[in-house]
């Protein structure tokens, strides 16, 4: 065997957010990047995506829709041993207990999932996907061929449970590539927005965005926030009409990228994450990045975004007022955030998977 034939589960691939969106990007990259491994991609049926045209080392195998445990434990190893595959990929922190002796690689995110308080709130569809995760994670995750993180911080966390793992962060390339390239960068035109990807988890810490921002607009009443993804935080943190704070649903790929690249800055000042994706969005369009002093990130930021005390709404409302009224404060982040993406390229991203595969199933790398 020369050519590893992987097949990954795609599952979520065509939802725009999470779990979906990293799917897509990583088929992407594999699609673009890794044309020395053969690439079989399991998709549910009536799913809203679509591979690229023309990719020959890429084939689509749309199966029966099904909950996801089912699909995960029965259907994906199935389909692996119909199309004689040498390893599978599970991109989910989760994976089939059984493979029919497959080697499996295993994407782990993050471990806020086996934390007590991390079903506190969700809906009860959401705390069974937990509970399955809990499960299966240290009967089958852990025991896989190959286990992938995130970030350094999630490898470091595995490693404390005794999991080596090899860092293989996101990408969003793909995301990138919906806005025309000609595009002017930066603030547009009327009013000037600060963008959060909020959430009323609790560790996406939009109460204290909100709060901070209060202190923003006592200062600055030219700009807004802007909140997606809770179109009823309103209600939930008891925002005024007049408060210049607007929450959104969520977006589509194109008007979710238009919001970045015409914001004045990103706020990502979660709690926790495993990895921080709204950093490395801000980032792909050129928009300043205010973000946690906690890793993962502070690591994936790097040094070219602005770091804050998530708990500390004064921080975060004094840093938003210094990118907003210092130009070079903002042209700076917004260089330093273009030279730091860098690390998080598609063709990054491809070429440590296909390592990966290759490790999992013994086939040395191509000369």
């Amino acid at each position: 065997m020369t050519r590893p034939h992987v097949l990954v589960d795609g599952f979520f691939l065509g939802k725009p957010y999470g779990f979906g969106r990293f799917a897509g990007e990583l088929v992407r990259a594999l699609s673009l990047y890794a044309d020395d491994v053969d690439v079989s991609v399991a998709v549910p049926e009536g799913a809203s995506w679509a591979p690229g045209a023309g990719v020959a080392h890429v084939s689509l195998h749309r199966l029966p829709p099904r909950n996801l445990i089912l699909w995960e434990q029965l259907a994906v190893p199935a389909l692996a041993r119909r199309l004689g595959c040498d390893v599978v990929h599970f991109p989910y922190n989760t994976r089939a207990l059984r493979t029919g002796g497959l080697p499996a690689v295993t994407t782990v995110h993050d471990l806020v999932f086996l934390e007590s308080t991390a079903s506190a709130g969700l809906s009860p569809k959401d705390r069974v996907a937990h509970a399955y995760a809990r499960w299966t994670f240290r009967r089958a995750t852990l025991r896989s061929e190959a286990v992938v993180s995130v970030s350094g911080t999630t490898a470091r966390l595995l490693e404390e449970m005794g999991v080596r793992s090899t860092v293989v962060p996101n990408t969003v390339d793909g995301f990138a590539a919906v806005l025309p390239p000609d595009r002017p960068a930066g603030p547009g035109p009327g009013r000037r927005y600060v963008l959060h990807r909020g959430g009323s988890a609790a560790h996406r810490n939009t109460g204290r965005v909100v709060e901070a921002f209060r202190r923003v607009r006592r200062e600055r009443p030219d700009v807004d926030l802007r909140v997606i993804g809770v179109p009823d935080g309103a209600e939930t943190w008891q925002v005024g009409p007049d408060e210049g704070i607007t929450f959104l649903p969520r977006q589509t790929d194109a008007d979710l990228a238009a919001l970045y690249a015409d914001s004045a800055c990103v706020l990502a000042t979660s709690l926790e994450e495993g990895f921080g994706l709204p950093i490395i969005e801000g980032f792909v369009f050129g928009s300043p990045v205010i973000t946690s002093d906690r890793d993962p990130m502070r690591e994936v930021a790097g040094g070219a975004a602005r770091l804050v005390d998530p708990t500390d709404v004064g921080q975060i409302a004094d840093a938003v007022l210094l990118v907003l009224g210092d130009p070079s404060v903002a042209a700076s982040l917004r260089e330093r955030g273009t030279e730091r993406y860098r690390d998080f390229t598609a063709e990054q991203v491809a070429r440590r998977m296909s390592e990966v595969y290759r490790a999992a199933c013994g086939v040395s790398a191509p000369s």
